[in-house]
């Protein structure tokens, strides 16, 4: 079983204290039957950049992988990420961050538009409706850029802003269900013509949505569309959260009719049966 977007104590959008260290989150990953395992910590590139989030301590994280995965070795592979988001604010930043480290994965995040922070922590019930399209039209776009900026492996959590839309009594829009196909076909197509791969977020399996980001729809339009590299990513923030959801979402995936789960080490892409989970 695999398990390629998680997040340790160092990642910025965890409290102090509230985390789990990379040993608890790996002791967690083989009590849960997690084979590969990517510790894949937050760079929201122009949020840390302008003051907004703290930053990244790369050099503990890594030694931290490090050392892990010599200890796990022969129970865990253990994979040194980033969750880079925003890349296309900061394309040039984002460029030197990548070049200058050895990791093994990279996702791709869209958490927030120009203008605003995240989603997480824009107050939508204030703004108009037409405020509130906008935002979601300009979310696309950025989703579709980041796409064909392309300097990373994974896609993430494409329904992103939904899990706030929710969560803020907004239940109305963006009307995904009906008009999901037509949201996302450009980014699903450039996904596949740029050869990136599309994550299956479990997160949502345990929030709000009660689906995975994103949901069966899409996942199942991104196959009929010739999209075959599929991966999954518990975005656990908490040891108690590794691998959760994993095997019911591999399921759902090999029941639409994929045959493989997409992995990587050294950024290089591979394949393991989905028949393993």
């Amino acid at each position: 079983m695999t398990d390629l977007h998680t997040h340790s104590e160092y990642s910025g959008d965890i409290k102090h204290g509230r985390g789990s260290t990379v040993r608890e989150i790996c002791l967690a990953a083989v009590e849960r039957g997690v084979t590969t395992l990517a510790v894949t910590d937050h760079f929201d590139i122009d949020g840390i950049y302008e003051g907004y989030f703290p930053p990244l301590d790369h050099e503990s994280v890594r030694r931290d992988i490090m050392t892990c995965r010599e200890e796990f070795s022969g129970r865990l592979s253990l994979l040194y990420g980033i969750e880079l988001g925003q890349a296309t604010h900061m394309p040039a930043e984002a460029e030197e961050l990548l070049a200058g480290r050895d990791y093994d994965i990279v996702l791709g995040s869209v958490h927030a538009v120009r203008g605003i922070i995240d989603f997480a922590d824009t107050d939508l019930v204030s703004l108009s409706r037409g405020e509130v399209e906008s935002l979601w039209e300009r979310y696309l776009s950025e989703l579709e850029d980041t796409v064909r900026w392309g300097k990373f492996d994974i896609l993430t959590h494409i329904t992103y802003p939904k899990r706030y839309f929710l969560k803020q009594g907004i239940t109305d829009f963006p009307d995904i269900a009906s008009r999901g196909r037509e949201y996302f076909e450009p980014v699903l197509r450039a996904l596949i013509e740029r050869g990136i791969t599309l994550e299956c977020n479990t997160s949502g399996l345990r929030q709000i949505m009660g689906e995975c980001l994103p949901a069966r729809d899409l996942l199942e339009f991104y196959y009929e569309l010739g999209g075959r590299d599929i991966t999954l990513g518990s975005d656990a923030h908490h040891a108690r959260d590794i691998g959760a959801g994993i095997r019911e979402s591999a399921e759902m995936l090999a029941d639409i009719g994929f045959k493989h789960i997409t992995v990587f080490k050294n950024r290089v892409k591979s394949r393991i049966g989905i028949d393993t989970f």
